[in-house]
């Protein structure tokens, strides 16, 4: 079998594309982790600041690395599987509870805290992402 590749650009424009590429999913994702922040709950902050940001082939990822984050982001209240109450003794498992059962974020540090808080931050501030994202890439 023969292989022939014939490339339209030179190896250096393309590296040199993939990065610029990568440097803004990789910005953008740091400023939607900033404007998502207001949105996160965040009782004792540790969900807030346990968060780290990084490119995943060319998508850049807000990722909450809490063992609760994901029972935060959803909002669905999760209970012991034996006893149905919210407090687990250790080695308990826990099961979601009803789906009308919510989590109440009211003593959260954070006014505007809510599960899925990355929808609600592209709802209330989608436009200043995309202004941030904009002039990131002019000045580039």
């Amino acid at each position: 079998m023969k292989l022939s590749l014939n490339w339209n650009k030179s190896f250096e424009e393309i590296s040199a594309e993939t990065l610029k590429r990568r440097r803004t999913s990789l910005f953008m994702a740091n400023e939607a982790k900033k404007l998502m922040n207001p949105y996160v709950p965040a009782k004792n902050l540790v969900l807030a600041k346990n968060v780290r940001v990084y490119n995943e082939g060319e998508a850049g990822v807000v990722h909450y690395l809490s063992p609760y984050a994901h029972y935060q982001y959803t909002g669905r209240l999760m209970v012991s599987s034996r006893t149905g109450s919210p407090w687990a003794r250790r080695g308990e498992s826990k099961i979601y509870a009803s789906p009308e059962r919510k989590l109440k974020h009211g003593r959260s540090r954070h006014t505007l805290a809510t599960s899925e808080w990355d929808k609600a931050m592209v709802t209330a501030r989608k436009d200043d992402l995309v202004k941030a994202v904009q002039e990131y890439i002019r000045k580039r």
